[in-house]
């Protein structure tokens, strides 16, 4: 109905448009040929080339955020079969919440593990079932040229410092207590000042939910999230260099 996304897309203005299939059918073949990563590698490239991403000195922000699946268990099924089919995405974790009021629900979601400078810029990205933990994603997250880590205490491990010490990057994680062993106050306050910095790895995030309505996951299964996610990563990428475009303009080669 617009004809400026028609222009946009290079679609004839008395021709059809794609439907949902035509576009399910592409996610397929991405998805076969594991083609989003390079897709998105290769857009950040081309914002590097006109210096709309500053890779010198920059540093490397983690988090991750739980998205529902399309079958949570949740549903007015409330658990049970609807037409045969299950209730549950049987490739998405549990997840556990409690709510203001003390009320604990579980469901199933998937979780989107991202990396991003400091500007925001998505450069690493996966998806796992919600069950994993954090930590386990650290090592496909790193970008391996960045200054310093930042990321809230999940990611904190004896094991995480060493691999960040080996690899001559800054450690900003954020620190946890243990069991008869509480948090100091000296990293209390440490903790305060990186979550400044930390707090820009839920970006990505909020631009997923709110800008692009993804709240729940369109598909089944791990990899066509995977893909899909990727294509909303180059999405947020592309909507954040236009705006740095209309703020800043380009800067000089």
């Amino acid at each position: 109905r617009d004809l400026l996304f028609r222009r946009f897309c290079h679609l004839e203005f008395n021709g059809g448009v794609p439907d949902r299939r035509t576009l399910d059918r592409f996610l397929d073949q991405l998805t076969a040929q594991d083609l989003w990563e390079p897709l998105l590698g290769e857009v950040n490239r081309q914002l590097e080339e006109q210096q709309i991403i500053i890779t010198a000195g920059r540093i490397n922000i983690i988090d991750a955020t739980p998205i529902e699946a399309a079958r949570s268990g949740l549903g007015k099924s409330k658990g049970k079969k609807t037409m045969g089919e299950p209730t549950q995405d049987p490739e998405a974790g549990k997840h556990v919440k409690q709510n203001s009021r003390g009320k604990i629900t579980a469901t199933h979601v998937y979780s989107v593990h991202t990396a991003v400078d400091e500007d925001g810029f998505i450069h690493r990205q996966t998806v796992t079932a919600g069950n994993a933990h954090d930590s386990t994603q650290i090592d496909v997250l790193l970008l391996g040229d960045e200054t310093a880590l930042y990321a809230d205490s999940a990611y904190s491990s004896q094991e995480t410092r060493d691999k960040l010490e080996l690899l001559g990057i800054d450690d900003q994680v954020q620190r946890k207590g243990y069991r008869n062993n509480p948090i100091s106050e000296a990293d209390l306050q440490r903790n305060a000042e990186i979550a400044v910095t930390r707090a820009g790895g839920e970006r990505p995030f909020a631009v997923y939910k709110k800008d692009f309505g993804l709240a729940r996951t369109p598909y089944l299964g791990l990899a066509k999230n995977m893909s899909f996610f990727g294509l909303a990563a180059i999405a947020a990428n592309l909507k954040k260099a236009a705006k740095f475009l209309k703020l800043y303009g380009l800067r000089p080669a």
